[in-house]
C-alpha cells in the first residue's frame, strides 16, 4: 500500500507515509482517515513522509490544495510538516505552502528537508 497512515495515544501527531506509485485518490482517504481520527480532535498536527515518492506534479499540487480547502475547517490551527529528498520536491511543496496560505488560511503546513528538523517542529 503506498499512502499509509499510524499514530498511538503516546503521539503528539499523525504520521502519513506515501511512497510511489500512488494516486491522489489514495492520499485523499488516507488524510480523511486522519481528520477521522482521535489524534487529531487533541493534537492537529501530521507529518508527511514524501522521500519516497517524486516531486509533485503541478496537477497534484491544484489537487491537493483543493481538497485541503474543502476541509479547510476540520485542518484549522493544525500544522502540517511535509519531510522531502529533493530540491525540486521541496519547491513543490512550497507551492502547496504558498497556495494554502490564500485557500486554508488557518492551515500551516511547511517542507522540510530532514524528518528531524519536521519533528522538532511540530512538537512544539
Amino acid at each position: 500500500m503506498p499512502v499509509k497512515w499510524a499514530c498511538d495515544s503516546s503521539d503528539r501527531f499523525a504520521r502519513l507515509l506515501v511512497t510511489d506509485p500512488y494516486t491522489f485518490e489514495e492520499w485523499r482517504e488516507a488524510v480523511l482517515a486522519i481528520l477521522s481520527a482521535p489524534v487529531s480532535e487533541t493534537h492537529h498536527a501530521v507529518l508527511i513522509d514524501r522521500r519516497g515518492t517524486e516531486p509533485l506534479t503541478t496537477d497534484l499540487v491544484n489537487q491537493m490544495v483543493a481538497f485541503l480547502a474543502a476541509h479547510q475547517r476540520e485542518l484549522s490551527g493544525g500544522r502540517v510538516a511535509v519531510v522531502v529528498s529533493d530540491e525540486t520536491s521541496f519547491g513543490m511543496t512550497r507551492m502547496v505552502q504558498l497556495r494554502s496560505t490564500i485557500d486554508v488560511p488557518d492551515g500551516n503546513i511547511r517542507p522540510f528537508r530532514t524528518y528531524d528538523e519536521a519533528v522538532d517542529w511540530l512538537s512544539h
